[in-house]
């Protein structure tokens, strides 16, 4: 191949790779996103975990996204707190690194056809757990796990919609993230469906 056609192949390759980005808008202002950033710089060099991070974080993201699972949609806007991912296999991975907005999280699941309910542990809870054996949680949930990213964990979340029985939600809780501490996210349930639990 000649620089020519090997210039030609590259400029192919990133007009593909831009047009797949076209409907991804953020609502996150820019200068939101670079406090976070310098926040999270600042605790990480507190942190002193640089070297365990990073190969967790590439086991992890290569867990995340194998080549088999290509993405059907783009990612949420809400990149500096959580995005949730809907895959063509029908898996719904949410990505949580700070549980901010919570009632956000559950419109979003709730648009990709999860009945859920996300709640900080100091709310008081609308749902009755619905006692499932685990069997049925490993089908619902088929992957949870966590990323190591200073300055806490970031979590993810696999929802096999198609799993959840009938009359039956997902409900996500976690601590409220209060600086310097970040989100403790507790390992999601299954929860009675109802009105004023899962809409």
């Amino acid at each position: 191949m000649n620089d020519n056609n090997a210039l030609g192949a590259v400029r192919d390759y990133l007009a593909t790779a831009k047009d797949s980005l076209a409907e991804v808008h953020m609502t996150t202002p820019p200068d939101t996103i670079v406090r976070n950033g310098r926040a999270r710089r600042r605790r990480h060099r507190l942190t002193g975990l640089a070297g365990a991070t990073a190969v967790a974080a590439a086991l992890a993201t290569a867990v995340l996204l194998p080549a088999s699972h290509p993405i059907s949609h783009p990612v949420s806007t809400q990149l500096t707190a959580w995005t949730v991912t809907k895959h063509t296999d029908g898996l719904i991975y949410v990505h949580i690194r700070e549980l901010r907005d919570p009632a956000g999280l559950q419109r979003k699941l709730r648009a990709d056809g999860i009945p859920a309910s996300v709640i900080f542990d100091d709310q008081q809870n609308p749902c009755r757990p619905y006692h499932a054996r685990q069997t049925l949680l490993n089908k619902v949930f088929p992957g949870t796990f966590q990323q190591v990213h200073p300055p806490g964990p970031d979590h993810v979340i696999v929802i096999d919609p198609r799993a959840i029985p009938g009359k039956v939600g997902v409900q996500l809780s976690g601590s409220f993230p209060k600086p310097p501490a970040y989100s403790e996210v507790a390992a999601p349930i299954l929860v009675h469906a109802s009105p004023r639990c899962t809409g």
